[in-house]
């Protein structure tokens, strides 16, 4: 009788592991291997250019018309009608010279927005409770430089509009994420909550204007800044090196190009930023709608691909075995290769204009300061909504950069008899 169910634990066992190594052998690659997924750093420029030449074929769409109906469910959920969603050439130039204009910032406007923006740091590093959520600071004040940037919003005192504007920044992170679901999507007419949002900063904004939507201009910067500031500032704080630190906390103090590009400490803000670009692609995946003829049944047929940035950034065969850590050093010694996989702000014809120095300069200046202001009142432990420590959110070697992934972090500020964790 024991024997006669020893032998039967003993077959579901080996039932159990055999499924499992089926499961991880074939099922996992499968999914992992989407045939419409380019991880192919020269195919996925071409699929971001809208050429079907990565597969041999020729799309019958124009390279915009490739990228607009991509972006049908971002044009819903926001009621935009910019660039990423318009096929019309004239109607695009216009947008990208206009564009190109507002993130051309002068050096007396670049100051005085970097020293609003410390302020509103400060404000958030002085919780009467000595709590930080850090999604929602990263998030704020993004939004808040965006917006003094580009519409030269003149805000209230940070004390009264930190809250809103974090508030803003939900509404806005939740239509994202409902538009990226299958059947989640919230159509922008419906989404009063975003609505009374921008009504509470635009007020004179008409909502059947489109083309007069301020989230036209707000949405690509701040899509492309807020996550990538977090991951920077956690990359930073869970390296603990005091070198990186204070280069970061120096460009806070004085923002300026040469303190940008400096590596007195053996690494500069821009090798940070680099990196973290690099690690942590503000768009994973970048998706096209192709037109392609099909012959044998006289048809067209729709399909869309996608050029996946992050594949491309985290190969280990294009930039070594430690392709998953955070190594700003890398960028001294950059390949060609290298260069030619990295994207975080797509290719020609679609390359952002903000690549050369806004993009990059905006998350140096957001992550600088919150790391200034966070160092300068004290030490902090990183917790969760418990309240219990949540190191564990940022152990292993690369920070997990799904949007929500750290929705739950805070930092608590010490009392002087606690040590930081």
């Amino acid at each position: 009788m024991f024997a006669t169910l020893l032998k039967a634990v003993l077959l579901l066992f080996c039932f159990v592991l055999v499924a499992r190594l089926f499961y991880f052998s074939l099922v996992i690659p499968w999914l992992n291997n989407n045939p419409h997924t380019i991880k192919d750093p020269a195919k996925c420029r071409l699929v971001i250019a809208g050429d079907g030449e990565f597969i041999g074929k020729r799309n019958l769409l124009s390279p915009l018309k490739s990228r607009a109906l991509s972006n049908t469910k971002i044009q819903a959920a926001f009621g935009i009608h910019n660039a990423f969603t318009s096929g019309e050439p004239d109607f695009v130039t216009q947008f990208v010279a206009r564009a190109k204009e507002y993130i051309n910032v002068t050096p007396g406007a670049w100051d005085a927005n970097t020293r609003a923006l410390q302020d509103a740091a400060q404000v958030w590093v002085e919780h009467p409770n000595g709590e930080i959520h850090l999604a929602s600071m990263a998030q704020s004040l993004t939004l808040r430089f965006m917006m003094l940037t580009v519409f030269k919003t003149k805000f209230n005192a940070p004390h009264t509009t930190n809250s809103y504007l974090a508030g803003f920044a939900r509404a806005i992170n939740q239509a994202w994420m409902f538009a990226k679901e299958e059947s989640g999507l919230i159509r922008f007419h419906h989404n009063q909550l975003l609505r009374d949002n921008i009504t509470a900063f635009f007020p004179a904004y008409d909502f059947m204007q489109a083309c007069g939507n301020p989230l036209n201009f707000i949405l690509p910067g701040y899509e492309t800044t807020w996550r990538v500031v977090l991951r920077l500032f956690l990359e930073i704080r869970r390296a603990r090196n005091q070198d990186w630190i204070d280069t970061m906390v120096w460009y806070a103090m004085e923002p300026t190009k040469i303190n940008y590009l400096d590596k007195s400490r053996g690494v500069s803000v821009e090798n940070l930023v680099l990196e973290a670009l690099r690690l942590y692609p503000p768009t994973r995946r970048i998706h096209r709608t192709f037109h392609f003829e099909n012959e044998k049944k006289n048809t067209v047929d729709e399909v869309s691909y996608a050029a996946d940035i992050e594949a491309c950034h985290l190969s280990k065969k294009i930039w070594g075995r430690d392709a998953l850590d955070f190594n700003p050093l890398r960028w001294a010694r950059l390949t060609k290769e290298q260069s030619d996989a990295f994207m975080p702000f797509g290719s020609a014809p679609f390359e952002c204009p903000a690549k050369p120095v806004f993009g990059p300069r905006i998350i140096a200046i957001v992550a600088s300061m919150m790391i200034g202001e966070v160092e300068e009142r004290g030490t902090w432990r990183l917790v969760g909504r418990d309240k219990q420590s949540a190191d564990e959110y940022v152990n292993g070697i690369r920070l997990d950069n799904d949007r929500s992934a750290y929705d739950d972090l805070f930092l608590y500020l010490n009392d002087d008899s606690e040590e930081e964790i």
